[in-house]
C-alpha cells in the first residue's frame, strides 16, 4: 500500500473517530447468566462443562459490547500464550437485547504496560493502527487479509497488502514441486489447493504456516481445480486422460476417479452444492455428479466444444458456454434437462453470473465482446462491443471487472444499469504499462481479488510484475504492491477478519501473543462507535525451558568466502534434535534465503545427506548480502528462532565457490 492509501485510511479513521463521541474503557466481570437465544455465542466451543471464560464488558452509544477469549478445541481451558483461540464480540441492543448486525467492526489487542488507556489514547491506537504503521503495531490484529499471488515459476507470493511506509509486503514464498496451473481456497481459509505440472499432482498448501503440507498423486494433466461448497471435497480436472480426481479435502486422499470426457475441464455446483456440474471440451456432453454419493446423475447433450460453465440457485439454471458452437445452453437445474440456447458468437469461452444470479456474462476474446444474459427469460439482454480479447471477470456488487487481455485497461461494468432501458453503463480504467498478453504465458483465470470491502480489488499484472490497488470511484489504481521480480499470473486473498458468525456476534481466530492483560481495541465502523475493552492471556502451560527451539544448527560452509552471482553453492549445516528427541527429518524444516535488507526472498526445502547433515542449492541472482534463516515448526523453531547465517554475494568472477566446503 502506497503511502498515499495509508493516508486515505488514516482520514477515514480520523472521521469515524470525530464523529464518535470518547470511546468508553471497559469493566472486567464474571460472564452472565446464560443469554438469550438473539444474543447467544457461537457453537465453536463445545466443550461441555469447561470453565466459562472471562468476559469483558461495556456499554457504548446504546449497544452492549462484549468480549471473550475461547481457547480452540484441545487447547486446555484457557487462552494461554503462544496458542490459538477464537475472538468473539457479543454485540447487541443496551435497552431490548437484540442482535447488532452488519456493525463492520474493526479489533485488535496491545499488551499493556501501565495504566488502562484513557479516552485519547485508546483513539490514537486505533488511529495508529489503521494506518498500518509498523513502529506502532498490535499483538493481534483480527483485520488482518493476505494476498496470495500463482506466478509463473513454481512459487506462490504471500504478501500483507495492509501494511505502509514499509519497504517490503513480502511476508514469505512457498515453493511448489512445480509450476503451477490453477489454484482455489478452501471456504475455511487454512488450505490452499494447487494443481500442478510435469506429473506433480495437487499441492495442498498450509496457509496459516505458508508450507506445502501434502502432494497428492491425481490424473494426468491437472489443470482447473474447483473446492465444493461445503468443503469438504476438492474436485481436479485432469485434460491429459480425460478424467476427474475428487479429493477428500481434509484426509488428502482421492476419493473416486470420474469419467468426464476428453479436453478441458471446468466445474459449477447448484442446489447449494449437492450437484456438480463437469465439461468437456472434447465431449457432446455435460455430466451432473451428486456430490454426497460421487455417482453420475446425468449427462446432457450440449455439443463439442464446450469451454465454461456456471450455475445460479437464484435462477435454478446452469449456463454451459459451447465456444465452438457460438451458444450458451441453458440446463434447468432441477430437472437436469437443456432449457434453452441462446445464440451468441463462435468464440466465447467464459460465462459467469453475476451477484443476485439473475445476470450471466458470458466473454468471447475472440470477437473482442461481452455478452450479458437475463436468466429471467434466458436470452441475451446486452451485446457490448470494445474489448481487447475480454478473457477474465469477477464481480463486487456495484461492478464487474472485466480483464482485457490485449490493452493494460480494467473495463467495469455498472450492475444496477443492467436493469435500466439502454446500453449499461461502462468505466474504463487504465491499469499497468502493459498488457497482460505481453507476458510469456499470457494471462490466467484470476486475476482479480476483490478486497473484503467489497469496493474495489486488487489486480494483478503478469507483464508489469506487480499487483495494482484499485478502489471503485476512481479513474487510476490507488497504488502498486511489488511482487519482486516474478510474474503473477492469478491472485486470491484469505481473509482472516472478524465474521458474523451468528445474529450480533463477530468471531475470528487469532493466535495469540505474549501473557498478561491486554487492551482490547474496537472500532464499529457502521455505528462510527469506538470502545475499549480487555482480555487476560495466561501464562503457557510449557515450561520455559521447552519453549526454546528443539534442535541446534551448525553451518558447514564458510560464511565469509563470497558466493559468486549465477553460479549454484551447496550449503550444508548439521541440524541436532534434542537428546531426547527424534531423529530430525528434512520434511519438518525449510530453508528461506533472502537478500538484506529488501529484495529478492525464497524459501527452499533441504536434503536430507548423512549422519544429520542437510543442504540446499542457492544460486545467487545478483550481488549484495544474503541471510540464511531455517525454521522447524514441530521442533518448536519457528522463523526467526534460530540464529541467522550471513552470506555475502560477489560478483561474477569475482570468488571461488565457497559452498561445498564442510
Amino acid at each position: 500500500m502506497t503511502p498515499a492509501v495509508a493516508s486515505r485510511r488514516l482520514s477515514l479513521v480520523a472521521g469515524l473517530l470525530g464523529a464518535a463521541a470518547a470511546p468508553a474503557c471497559s469493566r472486567r466481570e464474571p460472564p452472565p447468566p446464560p443469554p438469550a437465544a438473539t444474543s447467544a455465542a457461537p457453537a465453536e466451543d463445545p466443550r461441555e462443562g469447561a470453565p466459562s471464560p472471562v468476559v469483558s464488558r461495556v456499554e457504548r452509544d446504546g449497544l452492549s459490547i462484549a468480549f471473550e477469549l475461547r481457547p480452540l478445541a484441545g487447547a486446555g481451558d484457557r487462552p494461554a500464550a503462544r496458542t490459538g483461540a477464537t475472538a468473539i464480540f457479543t454485540i447487541t441492543d443496551a435497552a431490548t437485547g437484540a442482535p447488532a448486525r452488519d456493525l463492520g467492526p474493526l479489533a485488535w489487542m496491545s499488551r499493556r504496560t501501565g495504566a488502562p488507556p484513557d479516552d485519547a489514547v485508546c483513539q490514537e491506537k486505533i488511529r495508529s493502527f489503521m494506518a498500518g504503521l509498523i513502529a506502532v503495531h498490535p499483538d493481534v490484529d483480527m483485520n488482518a487479509y493476505l494476498l496470495w499471488t500463482q506466478n509463473q515459476d513454481n512459487t506462490l507470493s504471500v504478501i500483507n497488502p495492509q501494511l505502509a511506509f514499509t519497504r517490503s509486503k513480502l511476508r514469505s514464498i512457498v515453493t511448489l514441486a512445480a509450476s503451477s496451473t490453477s489454484l482455489a481456497l478452501h471456504p475455511d481459509g487454512d488450505r490452499l489447493y494447487v494443481t500442478l505440472q510435469s506429473g506433480r499432482g495437487l499441492a495442498i498448501v498450509d496457509t496459516r504456516r505458508s508450507l506445502v503440507a501434502a502432494n497428492v498423486p491425481v490424473g494426468a494433466e491437472p489443470m482447473r481445480v474447483a473446492v465444493a461448497p461445503d468443503g469438504r471435497t476438492v474436485w481436479v480436472g485432469n485434460d491429459g486422460d480425460g478424467t476427474v480426481s475428487v479429493v477428500d479435502a481434509r484426509a488428502a486422499s482421492v476419493l473416486k476417479t470420474l469419467r468426464a470426457g476428453p479436453g478441458h475441464h471446468e466445474f459449477a455446483f447448484s442446489g447449494g452444492g449437492r450437484t456438480a456440474w463437469i465439461t468437456s471440451r472434447g465431449a457432446r456432453t455435460v455430466t451432473a455428479v451428486d456430490t454426497g454419493t460421487l455417482e453420475p446423475v446425468a449427462e446432457l447433450e450440449v455439443g463439442e466444444g464446450a469451454a465454461a460453465v456456471a450455475a445460479s440457485d437464484a435462477a435454478g439454471a446452469v449456463y454451459v458456454a459451447n465456444e465452438a458452437r457460438g451458444e450458451v445452453v441453458i440446463v434447468d437445474a432441477e430437472r437436469r434437462a437443456v432449457a434453452g440456447r441462446a445464440a451468441v458468437k463462435a468464440g466465447v469461452s467464459a460465462v459467469q453470473f453475476a451477484p443476485g444470479g439473475r445476470f450471466a456474462f458470458a466473454l468471447n476474446p475472440a470477437k473482442g465482446e461481452v455478452s450479458i444474459l437475463d436468466a429471467s427469460v434466458g436470452a441475451v439482454a446486452h451485446t457490448l462491443a470494445g474489448f481487447a480479447s475480454p478473457d477474465a471477470i469477477t464481480f463486487t456488487k456495484t461492478y464487474a471487472y472485466v480483464r482485457n487481455l490485449g490493452e493494460s485497461r480494467v473495463s467495469l461494468v455498472e450492475l444496477p444499469s443492467l436493469e435500466r432501458p439502454g446500453k449499461p453503463a461502462v468505466v474504463e480504467v487504465q491499469v499497468g504499462q502493459q498488457a497482460p498478453r505481453a507476458a510469456k504465458g499470457g494471462g490466467s483465470a484470476a486475476p482479480f481479488a476483490v478486497v473484503p470491502e467489497g469496493n474495489g480489488a486488487i489486480i494483478a499484472s503478469p507483464a508489469d510484475k506487480v499487483l495494482y490497488y484499485y478502489v471503485e470511484g476512481m479513474m487510476a489504481p490507488l497504488g502498486t504492491l511489488s511482487n519482486y521480480g516474478r510474474e503473477p499470473r492469478a491472485a486470491l486473498i484469505e481473509d482472516r477478519s472478524l465474521k458474523e458468525v451468528q445474529p450480533g456476534v463477530y468471531a475470528t481466530t487469532v493466535q495469540l501473543g505474549d501473557e498478561g492483560v491486554h487492551d482490547v481495541e474496537l472500532l464499529l465502523r457502521g455505528r462510527r462507535v469506538a470502545a475499549c475493552l480487555e482480555a487476560t492471556v495466561a501464562p503457557s502451560a510449557v515450561p520455559a525451558e521447552d519453549r526454546s527451539p528443539g534442535l541446534t544448527v551448525e553451518p558447514l560452509f564458510d560464511a565469509g568466502v563470497d558466493l559468486e552471482v549465477s553460479k549454484p553453492a551447496t550449503l550444508r549445516f548439521r541440524a541436532k534434535p534434542k537428546a531426547s528427541a527424534p531423529p530430525l527429518e528434512a520434511k519438518e524444516m525449510k530453508v528461506m534465503i533472502f537478500r538484506f535488507p529488501v529484495g529478492f526472498r525464497d524459501t527452499v526445502l533441504p536434503r536430507a545427506e548423512a549422519d544429520g547433515v542437510f543442504s540446499v542449492t542457492f544460486t545467487p541472482p545478483e550481488p549484495g548480502q544474503y541471510r540464511l534463516l531455517l525454521e522447524a515448526e514441530s521442533r518448536n523453531a519457528p522463523l526467526g528462532a534460530l540464529p541467522s547465517v550471513d552470506l555475502h554475494v560477489g560478483s561474477p568472477g569475482a570468488a571461488p565457490d565457497a559452498g561445498d566446503g564442510q
